[in-house]
């Protein structure tokens, strides 16, 4: 003969676990209405006051056996029959624990559900519970009344806490099925409707091996409707967690304006299902479809923004090169001649090889006594030769960039052009070669004026007209440089 030990629970544990296995003491409406839509519910009116909150819907209401499942937690009857009768749909409550948390914020829990031609009600009551040590709950069946009609009612008296309105709002909105046919739910005789963001909807409908993935990625028009980026992803259309599938590391742009859902009713649930199973084979296929999918999204986004910044660079980049024209125009002397400089400066090159020879031919036509003499000119010669090629700067690499826009000015004498190029947050902001100006985009200063059309104009019109000086002699002075550069600047802005 053995012993037998006899497991007891605490009844104040219900309401323990209750609150610990919902995120916010609220969850219990999301099951309620959960429950109004497997019972095939079109219409669910919740109304919250100070003391008071009741959940009503039209569904089919429940009998002795129903109100039985209805308390029983973790049944399996939505696994065994998880559809509904009558419009056939996927049944999404699940534990059956949120009753229990109702109780963390009230004393009292009642339920009077309407079946067939009688009416049903259960009072869960927090102070008569805790101190009857029976595990029951009685059960009242009468007759209905001609008020009555099919359905089920939910009532919380005598709340601890106070529900916000606006809250209550927003997590139905998220939580619970608003896209469904023919489900409407209304609170305080408000119809509260799922967001809409105006924008281009891409449509998600993947067959896997374990289930169906269905949704809409929504490139919103408007970055500022989308209040939190990312796809809202729903088991049995509820909301779980909103995610962007990690994509947001790979692009820094383009994600602020992604929204929409994804439902995979397979996808295995945390205890809280405030999360899915990471490592399971199901989320990890899951995960993989929907980044892929977010992948060519985002590159598609990028793809526009970067046709859309072309056309604005190439209009704002016209515009300034016609400015610095007119400028140039009405300020001849300022008109650079680069090629002549160039000529000039080879000229001088042959004219001090010239020298030499002639000092070479000189060395023979005197004596002794002038020979060394000409030779150390010679010599001292060679050294300022040399000295002055020391002097002459280095010609700069020729960069080997592709101008993302390429404008020129085109003068009697000058033929400049501009062109736009990415060299780097840490290049230049401008560099020039020979008669071409590249103009840095990637700069921070050219990045931080870009979306300011003004600052923009300004921006680039100071850069042009800086290496155009420049252009201007081989020396110059900083206050000459300074001063053509402000008249320019000042005559571009004004034409």
């Amino acid at each position: 003969m053995s012993d037998k030990i006899q497991v007891k629970v605490d009844k104040s544990h219900l309401f323990t676990l209750g609150e610990k296995m919902y995120r916010e003491s609220i969850e219990f409406i999301r099951e309620l209405v959960s429950n109004a839509y497997d019972a095939d519910a079109t219409e669910v009116y919740i109304n919250v006051s100070d003391n008071q909150i009741v959940i009503e819907d039209n569904g089919s209401g429940m009998n002795e056996r129903g109100l039985s499942q209805f308390f029983t937690i973790g049944s399996e009857e939505k696994k065994l029959r998880n559809t509904s009768t009558r419009f056939g749909r996927r049944k999404i409550g699940q534990f059956g624990i949120g009753k229990f948390s109702a109780l963390a914020i009230a004393d009292q829990f009642i339920v009077e559900s309407v079946r067939g031609n009688y009416k049903y009600s259960v009072v869960f009551d927090r102070s008569d519970w805790n101190s009857n040590n029976e595990w029951e709950l009685p059960i009242k069946k009468e007759a209905k009344s001609p008020f009555d009609h099919e359905g089920t009612r939910m009532i919380l008296n005598r709340l601890y806490k106070k529900i916000s309105i606006s809250e209550t709002e927003k997590y139905l909105k998220q939580s619970v099925p608003l896209r469904a046919k023919k489900f409407k739910i209304f609170l305080n005789n408000k119809r509260i409707t799922a967001k809409t963001v105006p924008g281009r909807i891409i449509p998600i409908k993947v067959d896997t091996m374990y289930g169906e993935i269905r949704g809409q990625i929504v490139i919103a028009i408007n970055p500022r409707d989308v209040s939190e980026p990312g796809l809202e992803c729903q088991v049995k259309q509820v909301f779980i967690k909103r995610s962007l599938f990690g994509i947001d590391k790979k692009y820094h742009q383009g994600t602020n304006k992604i929204t929409g859902n994804v439902n995979a009713d397979f996808l295995p649930l945390i205890s809280s299902r405030s999360d899915f199973v990471l490592d399971s084979s199901e989320y990890k296929l899951f995960h993989q479809i929907i980044y892929k999918k977010l992948d060519e999204v985002i590159a598609e986004i990028k793809k526009q923004s970067e046709t859309k910044n072309l056309n604005k660079i190439t209009k704002e980049l016209q515009d300034v090169m016609r400015h610095i024209r007119d400028a140039l125009v009405m300020n001849p002397d300022f008109i650079p001649q680069g090629k002549a400089i160039s000529r000039l400066k080879k000229e001088a090159r042959k004219k001090m090889a010239l020298a030499s020879e002639d000092f070479k031919k000189e060395k023979d036509d005197f004596g002794d006594e002038k020979n060394n003499e000409e030779v150390d000119k010679k010599e001292q010669l060679g050294e300022d030769e040399k000295k002055d090629k020391e002097k002459e700067p280095e010609e700069e690499k020729k960069i080997d960039v592709k101008p993302l826009v390429m404008k020129k000015i085109r003068l009697k004498k000058l033929g400049i052009s501009c062109g736009i190029v990415d060299l780097g947050e840490d290049g230049p902001e401008v560099i020039s070669q020979g008669n071409m100006v590249y103009v840095n985009q990637n700069h921070p200063l050219y990045q931080k004026v870009y979306k300011k059309k003004d600052m923009l104009m300004m921006h680039l019109i100071r850069l042009i007209t800086q290496e155009i000086v420049l252009m201007k002699k081989l020396r110059i002075t900083a206050k000459e440089a300074f001063d053509w550069q402000a008249k320019l600047i000042r005559d571009a802005m004004c034409v």
